[in-house]
């Protein structure tokens, strides 16, 4: 029997149909192609820095600071002798650095992303094995000079998108150097250059940029400070990190307390030019960029005032010693227990960082009670977190901070080995954690006394003889807090039988 021609045609159609639904031939080839062509490229691996038309960079693009300067002289002075002017000079970065290199040259790109954007983006930074103990890097004069006014202004969005996490981080920004200078005031002129408006500049996801970090290799969360900040309640309260780490501390102090923006809080401290010639402001923003790091001038050498890239690290360094003074508070519970047992809780609270307390590298950075309890007659009774001669921390200290482990299970210091932390005991915003420890009463005392202090340290000793050199330099640390009690005995004798008093029919 004959088909007719035209039958023939369609059921020929609906086989071809059924076998390929409608487009899906040609859609399963066209897929890979155009993923492929969709795929984000990374200018400068493994950051995600990219320039607007991804068009290559000079150093010669770039403004010197000091050019800056001349018109924003309170900028400039507040950014120089900062960890933004020393990013690329910090003698402990460099070493981590070069240690990196050594194990993943990588990490050039990776570390040096956030700490020189111009060496990165223009590719001058070079490695030299005989630089200090480990090797050290090299760049232009203008990259050197770290996150410099030039960078920071010339950054048109984030490229958040086309990272491997979806969020801000690893360096994580589009360049766009020119004359045109980027700011969050709507009405900026100036004679010398191009001004141009960016809200992304006057919100956090700016700083998340850079300080958020997940390992390039595994996507591990090594520094989380945009995300700590990100689910606290100064982001719910729209409080930016500019609105405190860009105006004093009594400000940031202010701002923490009350969780109202600085232009909200009507003080006349704030006001001021934000340029020679420019129109009176009711918030002039620092350019400090102060959080709690108070050991540069110790590491890189005294100040000296007539060295320009000294300019301000004395008062960077006390600006943030008042910084970490005015963070965290300290609460003492004494209660007894089964006969001269007595428990101490210290109650430490996370008052004003709108991070983790500590954050960034935590596990360097040492946050820390250090614990004294005498009776009466000086006699010790409990004594924890106190520096031994060689300025470490004994074992039994109560910490605040991360405990990484690279992929043997073995602790490491190093960002590039983390694989996870199998400890967090960091404190959030504006929550609290306590230390608790256990002493016992002499029957002949009357009083005791409780000393305890809460200190910092951005990295500890043994992590600085390795880096530097043994002996090189004696990490300082900070007093951030402190709170004393002396307790009569009677009333701890009191209170223990109160509680094991039998219950009233």
């Amino acid at each position: 029997m004959s088909i007719p021609r035209h039958r023939t045609g369609l059921m020929l159609l609906l086989v071809v149909a059924a076998l390929f639904p409608v487009g899906a031939t040609f859609a399963a080839q066209d897929k890979p192609a155009k993923a492929e062509a969709q795929a984000p490229v990374q200018q400068f691996p493994p950051t995600y820095i990219s320039t607007e038309g991804h068009r290559k960079l000079t150093p010669e693009e770039w403004k010197d600071p000091r050019i800056c300067g001349q018109c924003h002289t309170a900028q400039y002075e507040g950014w120089n002798g900062s960890m933004h002017s020393n990013a690329f000079k910090d003698p402990v970065f460099q070493a981590l650095w070069a240690l990196a290199e050594k194990a993943d040259p990588t990490m050039r790109n990776h570390c040096g992303g956030c700490h020189t954007p111009i060496g990165i983006s223009t590719g001058t930074v070079e490695f030299d094995p005989k630089l200090g103990l480990h090797g050290g890097f090299t760049a232009p004069e203008v990259a050197a000079m770290g996150v410099s006014c030039d960078v920071c202004h010339t950054i048109t969005g984030s490229n958040l998108h086309k990272t491997a996490v979806l969020e801000h981080g690893n360096s994580s920004y589009i360049l766009n150097p020119g004359e045109t200078k980027l700011a969050s005031l709507t009405d900026a002129e100036s004679p010398f250059h191009k001004t141009g408006y960016s809200e992304h500049h006057a919100k956090s996801d700016f700083c998340g940029n850079c300080h958020n970090i997940f390992h390039p290799g595994n996507n591990f969360p090594i520094e989380r400070t945009y995300d700590e900040w990100k689910y606290s309640i100064y982001a719910q309260n729209d409080i930016q990190c500019q609105d405190c780490h860009m105006v004093p501390v009594e400000i940031a102090s202010q701002v923490a307390d009350t969780l109202k923006r600085p232009e909200e809080l009507d003080d006349p401290s704030l006001e001021g030019f934000v340029a020679l010639g420019g129109p009176w402001r009711n918030v002039v923003h620092q350019h400090g960029f102060v959080g709690g790091n108070a050991v540069l001038t110790a590491l890189m050498g005294e100040a000296d005032p007539d060295k320009y890239e000294d300019l301000g690290r004395a008062d960077n360094q006390e600006e943030a010693i008042k910084r970490l003074r005015s963070v965290a508070s300290l609460k003492l519970e004494v209660t007894p227990k089964d006969g001269p047992l007595t428990q101490l809780k210290v109650r430490v609270t996370n008052e004003r960082a709108g991070h983790h307390l500590p954050t960034s590298l935590t596990e360097v950075r040492q946050v820390w009670l250090e614990v004294v309890v005498t009776d009466d007659q000086g006699k010790e009774l409990l004594r924890s977190g106190s520096l031994d001669d060689h300025n470490e921390l004994p074992q039994d200290t109560v910490i605040f901070n991360a405990h990484a482990v690279d992929a043997n299970g073995q602790h490491t210091s190093f960002p590039w080995e983390i694989v996870r932390f199998t400890d967090i005991n960091t404190i959030p915003p504006k929550g609290w954690k306590y230390g608790k420890y256990y002493f016992n009463v002499p029957a002949d005392a009357k009083d005791i006394k409780v000393v305890a202090k809460l200190h910092y340290r951005s990295f500890p000793q043994h992590l600085a003889d390795i880096l530097l050199g043994k002996d090189a330099v004696k990490v300082p640390s900070v007093e951030m807090v402190a709170v004393e009690e002396v307790i009569p005995v009677a009333a701890l004798q009191a209170a223990s039988a109160e509680q094991h008093a039998p219950d009233q029919p």
